[in-house]
């Protein structure tokens, strides 16, 4: 039976990481995969000195973090208290806290006015909610853009993630590895899917698929919609 997913999940995640994880992997990335995460959203979104940015679902403030070194005025929303406790603290840290705000709140009922940011970036977080929910995220997001804002958006592959729960299931068979599954990202949607509800939401957007782990995946023609770990989407409020 999975768990109820909710604020105190997250919480719990990150008290049982500890700081110095989150620094290792959202900072100060020690991987190529985290380090390429965070080139791939920051090069799309490419935030600007003096632009209002909001980063949704922002966790421990990574995107918050990367986009306030280019003084840009951020907001990092998330529901999890004990991420944005670590949010803040490292924003001291690494002293970017001048140009940083962290609201507790839900995405989906945003706290703030409408049409009041440049821009967006909503990384690794619509795979954590419903397609009902994903709806209102983009509602709310239409609202708080300006005209013209632009945003970014980061998800897994749900065809790959699929794909490798099949490749996890017969290593188990054969070799009795242990197989390796998260019930977080319940709410994975394929590009088809998430494109239409894009189109309803009257976004102009742009797509292309990357592979954090294994990059040369997102240049197979023909399969790369299939193999590529991400589904990115830069988007453009109309």
């Amino acid at each position: 039976m999975a768990r109820e997913i909710n604020a105190k999940v997250y919480d719990q995640n990150v008290l049982v990481e500890g700081l110095q994880v989150q620094i290792d992997n959202y900072y100060q990335p020690k991987t190529l995969a985290q380090k390429r995460r965070i080139e791939i959203v920051v090069d799309l979104l490419d935030p600007q000195p003096n632009q209002k940015i909001l980063d949704v679902g922002c966790g421990v403030g990574t995107f918050a973090y990367a986009a306030a070194k280019q003084n840009s005025m951020v907001y990092g929303l998330d529901y999890s208290h004990e991420s944005l406790k670590v949010a803040k603290l490292l924003a001291k840290r690494f002293k970017t806290e001048q140009n940083s705000v962290f609201v507790t709140a839900s995405a989906l009922s945003l706290p703030f006015k409408d049409s009041c940011f440049d821009k967006v970036v909503i990384a690794d977080f619509v795979e954590h909610i419903t397609d009902p929910e994903k709806k209102l995220l983009l509602e709310e997001i239409v609202r708080v853009l300006k005209p013209g804002g632009e945003g970014v958006i980061f998800t897994p592959n749900a065809i790959r993630e699929s794909i490798g729960e099949i490749y996890s299931k017969l290593k188990y068979l054969i070799f009795k590895e242990k197989i390796r599954k998260t019930d977080l990202h319940y709410g994975l949607i394929s590009r088809r899917k998430f494109e239409l509800i894009l189109k309803q939401h009257n976004f102009k957007f742009s797509f292309k698929c990357a592979d954090t782990t294994r990059p040369y995946l997102a240049g197979i023609f023909l399969l790369r919609n299939l193999l590529a770990l991400n589904l990115i989407w830069k988007i453009k409020k109309l």
